[in-house]
């Protein structure tokens, strides 16, 4: 009988057609076998076996570590499998160590990678030897073991961070830092701790890590002079602001206006969110808290005349902008302030004027309104002298004293000056 075939078969067909036929005798498919799993027995012996021998131990590691979240398992097999890696990674460390006292060629970063890794290995066995059993009790049995090997290792790890940050590697040291001061015992206080802190604030800033930044730099503040301590919470201050917690940002900012008064980055920060919040009143209460605890700064009379000048308080707004130039004499704002202040003051001033040309109040009224052109003009040309740059700031200022005042020559040049037209 003749057999039609519509398609011929594909190779893997064939392959299939031609199992079928060898197990038509059979009742069922065969399944697949999976390798079969290694007990946790044979596991920890062959990695007691890389540690006597001091080779294998990556493999012996990986091999122990793969059968963490085996389900049969309970915590304490699971934290015996991490104490039995941070040993390993000792092991590897050893290695690296003794080619050192060999004065053969050695790998100081694998060095202290090594400690690092073991100190994580380290740090879960107590996380999961601390986990309360069924009856909610908690049976810790590696505690002293781990603890043992934590402060054995412990000014390396100090030292690791400090191999990474020599060479600005900021990434790499600050796992180090970070692990000193937060793997630690309560019995464990040394005076690398701040020190420690101190550079995991700094490393994890430099490659914007903010949230750790955050977490580190309250452990060395205390431990520092005020100039370092500022800076420090600076850096801080400057982390909120990056994760865009505002609250924290606020709250730090005033915290550093408190205790680092003479530091200008907090008040100015400050100052401005008040600004532009509205909250001028709030503005200069700051400014002159500041000034009483500091004596005073130019920045901080400034801010006060700033404050002025938006509530159009310009008599006030002068006044503390002379403050700032007795105290900086190229203080450019605080110039600004003041002449824009008596141009607007000159500006109200004509609109307000008699207009009748044959009453004596018209002579009167010009005469003071030219005087307050003439008290702006002097502040207006130091802006100009100060930022030649910002001519959109100061030229139709003095365009319009030029004007009023009758100074053809000087009008006549920013008259130019205005209508030329940038390439």
């Amino acid at each position: 009988m003749e057999i039609k075939r519509k398609l011929p078969l594909i190779g893997f067909e064939k392959a299939i057609l031609l199992l079928f036929l060898l197990l038509t005798p059979c009742t069922s498919y065969s399944k697949e076998k999976k390798p079969k799993q290694e007990k946790l027995s044979t596991l920890l012996k062959n990695a007691k076996t890389a540690l006597k021998n001091q080779s294998g131990q990556d493999a012996a590691r990986n091999a122990l570590l793969g059968a963490l979240n085996r389900p049969e398992l309970n915590n304490q097999k699971r934290a015996n499998i991490c104490y039995t890696a941070a040993l390993l990674e000792e092991s590897l460390n050893a290695v690296e160590n003794q080619k050192a006292y060999l004065k053969q060629p050695y790998d100081t970063a694998k060095f202290f990678n090594k400690l690092r890794d073991m100190y994580g290995q380290l740090r879960l066995c107590d996380s999961l030897d601390f986990i309360p059993d069924a009856k909610g009790k908690v049976n810790a049995k590696f505690q002293k073991k781990t603890q043992a090997l934590r402060i054995k290792h412990r000014r390396n790890i100090f030292g690791g961070g400090r191999f990474f940050l020599s060479k600005q590697k900021y990434a790499e040291a600050y796992p180090f830092f970070d692990l000193y001061c937060t793997y630690k015992g309560e019995e464990e206080k040394d005076t690398l701790l701040h020190q420690s802190a101190f550079w995991a604030t700094l490393s994890a800033f430099m490659v914007e890590n903010y949230t750790g930044t955050i977490k580190h730099a309250d452990g060395a503040i205390p431990y520092y002079d005020s100039e370092t301590s500022a800076i420090l919470h600076e850096y801080k201050v400057r982390s909120y602001a990056k994760l865009s917690n505002d609250t924290a940002w606020v709250a730090e900012l005033k915290e550093g206006v408190n205790k680092f008064p003479e530091h200008d980055y907090f008040f100015v920060q400050l100052a401005d969110w008040y600004h532009g919040q509205r909250n001028f009143e709030e503005e200069r209460q700051l400014a002159d808290k500041v000034i009483a605890s500091t004596g005073g700064k130019a920045i901080h009379f400034y801010a006060k005349s700033k404050s002025y000048l938006s509530e159009e308080n310009y008599d006030a707004c002068i006044a503390c902008a002379d403050s700032a130039i007795a105290r900086q004499d190229d203080f450019v704002d605080a110039y600004y302030n003041k002449g824009i202040s008596y141009l607007n003051m000159a500006v109200i001033s004509n609109e307000m004027s008699c207009k009748d040309v044959k009453n004596p109040q018209y002579a009167i009224d010009k005469q003071k309104t030219q005087e307050l052109y003439r008290k702006a003009r002097p502040s207006m040309e130091m802006v100009r002298r100060l930022q030649p740059e910002s001519q959109d700031r100061w030229a139709p200022a003095l365009y319009r004293i030029y004007l009023n005042l009758n100074l053809g020559d000087e009008f006549v040049e920013i008259d130019r000056l205005l209508n030329i037209k940038p390439k």
